[in-house]
């Protein structure tokens, strides 16, 4: 069940050039926490088709199950953060964030707060970032990628200044906007 209609309407919208986003808040319990390690394996070969090298790179993997209170359940991969932990039966907020300027109709995830610890933790919050500054798509990837290899690697400091960008005029206002929201929802016990 959406608390919405509670949230300050200081805390309810945020405008971020010239984008509004909507904020809902969700509560619910914690069902289960699993977390795992993958393991992704790869190699190279010589000219003769021999292989030459062996790589592997191991991902540690978290995700929580909520039961929200309108009884629907909802799957939330977690950072690989060990100071944020959930327990079964622990009472959680979830937040999320809308908006006409992302995909229409859809909800993300951008943070969780358990109320029994008293902590929260950002959630990913990539591809909200990519959607609301346009470089979500595989042609904007592609434009970039061009431009790296048409100005030989030069391009690369542009796209470091862009990303620099990305993260001053979107993460760090939606990171300090999700905080404000766990802080409001915590003292909601």
């Amino acid at each position: 069940m959406s608390i919405q209609e509670k949230l300050p309407e200081h805390l309810s919208t945020l405008c971020l050039k010239g984008k509004t986003l909507q904020f809902i808040v969700y509560q619910g319990t914690a069902l289960e926490d699993k977390a795992w390690s993958e393991t992704h394996v790869s190699s190279t070969r010589n000219g003769y088709g021999q292989v030459s090298s062996i790589q592997s790179n191991s991902v540690l993997k978290r995700e929580c199950w909520i039961r929200l209170e309108n009884g629907k359940e909802k799957v939330i991969g977690l950072p690989d953060n060990s100071a944020f932990a959930v327990r079964a039966g622990h009472r959680l907020t979830l937040v999320g964030v809308h908006s006409r300027h992302l995909e229409k109709d859809t909800v993300y995830y951008i943070a969780l707060v358990n109320h029994a610890v008293a902590k929260w933790v950002p959630l990913n919050q990539v591809s909200v970032i990519r959607r609301l500054a346009g470089t979500n798509s595989t042609v904007a990837q592609s434009l970039a990628n061009m431009f790296v290899v048409a100005t030989l690697g030069i391009g690369a400091i542009v796209l470091m200044l862009i990303n620099r960008s990305l993260h001053n005029n979107y993460a760090v206002p939606l990171d300090l906007h999700s905080a404000k929201i766990a802080r409001w929802s915590l003292q909601q016990a």
